[in-house]
């Protein structure tokens, strides 16, 4: 994380805008991304691919800002702020996903840079409906229909889910037929800017085999309830659970975390999240995933994030990282309760079958979906 910190501390400074951004006129491919929050989705989205196209020697891409994490925060003020030369300097101009109205600002891009493509990084489906089953954000129809006027103002978007670009071109073209708009899909990688000076990976010494669960919503909690209770019976003190990232549960969730002893831990800030994973030295995690809503539409950051450290885990058949195990290669699945405890069982009971396969998700992941040369190509051949 230095490289980011050391940046965003750079585009906060008062420093003259030269020494801010050193524009230069050259023939590269000019990409300007617009005020990414420090989260997840900023970091997988904007900020590291923006790094990773520096290192080419045909793309360049500015930052304008690396804003404060804030999920309540409206980036109005931001967007506003876009200076005209650097309206002048892009050849693309991405934005994260906005819900208000930019219609005026879009004109006065374009009178500025009438060439200018302009890209909208679309990181979940939103179109899904409000299904309280669903793991998608919840919207009012009428941000819905905010955000749809938004993206046919866009020349191209691009989304995180491989399965979701056809629904959402498929989805433009009905409605909004005129507007010409193409959807991409751009895969989360992994990146080492997000590693830099992380100490060795750090393993389980206890005497009991660490469990995890992170940041999972109540259903994903109680979808488990009898696996995780019936492993506890069964396994007693040779196991405990660890849960990191706690939402509000309701009382049954928070009984459940009381039955099986669950060791809990706060979320951090993103720019502690890695060293805090690294930390918890967990022997494998569960990644839980109702059937119902639009999950399949979600990217698998989390399942990339635990291989790079080694940490295998059990995915839900309906989990979006099951299309990346290859039969038992790189993790296990759970479907039926039966399968989930028959996985859970056998990373229990053989440390060097967990510890196997926990290092071949590590190969797996920097070798299939990192940005090594295959993904620069593709993600270069998208801005040209």
């Amino acid at each position: 994380m230095r490289t980011i910190k050391e940046l965003q501390q750079h585009l906060r400074g008062n420093i003259d805008f030269d020494d801010k951004y050193g524009l230069i006129d050259d023939e590269k491919v000019h990409l300007l991304y617009v005020s990414p929050q420090f989260n997840a989705t900023g970091f997988y989205r904007m900020i590291a691919p923006a790094l990773e196209l520096n290192k080419t020697t045909t793309h360049k891409a500015i930052l304008t800002s690396i804003e404060v994490n804030d999920f309540a925060k409206n980036l109005d003020g931001c967007i506003n702020q876009l200076d005209e030369r650097l309206i002048a300097w892009a050849d693309y101009i991405i934005f994260p996903c906005l819900t208000i109205d930019i219609k005026y600002l879009i004109q006065a891009i374009k009178i500025i840079n009438p060439q200018v493509q302009l890209t909208m990084d679309f990181n979940r489906n939103y179109f899904g409906g409000n299904d309280p089953n669903s793991t998608g954000n919840m919207i009012s129809s009428i941000t819905e229909e905010q955000l749809q006027r938004n993206l046919t103002l866009m020349d191209m978007i691009t989304v995180s889910s491989k399965s979701f670009a056809p629904f959402l071109q498929k989805y433009l073209d009905v409605r909004e037929p005129d507007a010409g708009v193409m959807v991409y899909h751009i895969p989360s990688l992994v990146s080492r800017f997000a590693y830099e000076e992380m100490k060795p990976l750090n393993r389980n010494t206890s005497n009991k085999i660490r469990i995890g669960l992170i940041k999972p919503n109540e259903q994903e909690l109680l979808s488990l309830k009898e696996v995780l209770t019936d492993i506890k019976a069964s396994f007693k003190d040779v196991v405990e659970f660890v849960c990191f990232g706690i939402p509000r549960y309701s009382e049954e969730g928070d009984q459940l975390l009381k039955e099986v002893d669950m060791e809990l831990h706060d979320t951090v800030s993103f720019s502690n999240y890695f060293k805090k994973l690294n930390e918890l030295a967990l022997d494998f995690v569960l990644l839980p995933t109702k059937k119902y809503g639009n999950t399949e539409d979600q990217n698998n950051q989390l399942f990339l994030e635990l291989s790079v450290f080694g940490i295998p885990t059990v995915t839900s058949i309906y989990h979006t990282s099951h299309s990346l195990l290859r039969l038992a290669e790189i993790g296990l699945s759970g479907a039926e309760n039966s399968d989930w405890i028959y996985s859970m069982e056998a990373f229990i009971s053989n440390a060097s079958y967990r510890e196997q396969i926990g290092k071949n998700a590590l190969k797996s992941i920097w070798k299939n979906h990192s940005y090594n040369a295959m993904q620069i190509k593709k993600l270069t051949d998208i801005f040209i």
